[in-house]
């Protein structure tokens, strides 16, 4: 039974939590996954979202505690992969993904332990440490992490980024098996722009 192009509901995570999601455009499956507080209805996401589902079937969905998903009883790096993995199951099938910020962190570690992930594209990865963590020593096990990841990737920043944020996504991509690191002429801290969008398209062509 085809799927209707645009729909929108809720699946179930590994551990009952509630995850709201939403799928438009026609083409081959694609996830964005924004960052931990941003909903799928924010502008930086539903602009995303509206200009890939010309080509991709976009699926978006609001992270564990934010819109309409539930909060669960606890947060963990864990529980935020099954939330994902749970969408992709949505999907059904091989699906590309693309990350922003620390969406971009996720969605490499989704990577890692699915196999339903062909590819991923992540944009500028940063990450949020907890209290009482060191951030340096969180990006470097992350970083050393991506080792696991077979898939192909490739790493955004944007030119009108700092030296430090421009540095992590080459680092992240050096890390990678199949990693590529793209500087794109543009600011990535507004909306999205035709050249981040042109970069992610040709990319999963």
């Amino acid at each position: 039974m085809e799927q209707a192009a645009n729909a929108s509901g809720t699946v179930l995570s590994a551990d009952g939590t509630t995850i709201a999601w939403s799928r438009q455009g026609s083409g081959p499956p694609l996830a964005i996954v924004g960052p931990l507080l941003a909903h799928r209805s924010s502008r930086a996401t539903a602009a995303l979202a509206d200009a890939l589902s010309k080509t991709h079937t976009v699926y978006t969905y609001d992270r564990r505690g934010i819109g309409e998903s539930g909060i669960g009883e606890e947060y963990t790096a864990e529980s935020d992969v099954d939330d994902l993995l749970a969408v992709l199951q949505v999907a059904g099938g091989a699906t590309d993904l693309y990350g922003f910020y620390d969406g971009a962190f996720l969605a490499l570690r989704a990577a890692e332990e699915s196999t339903v992930v062909s590819r991923v594209v992540a944009l500028e990865p940063t990450l949020s440490p907890g209290d009482g963590e060191d951030e340096l020593l969180v990006l470097q096990s992350e970083i050393e992490g991506l080792g696991g990841v077979n898939v192909p990737v490739l790493i955004l920043a944007g030119s009108a980024s700092g030296g430090e944020t421009q540095d992590l996504a080459r680092r992240a991509a050096d890390a990678l098996d199949e990693g590529e690191f793209r500087l794109l002429e543009t600011d990535t801290s507004g909306l999205p722009d035709s050249a981040l969008t042109e970069a992610i398209e040709s990319f999963l062509q």
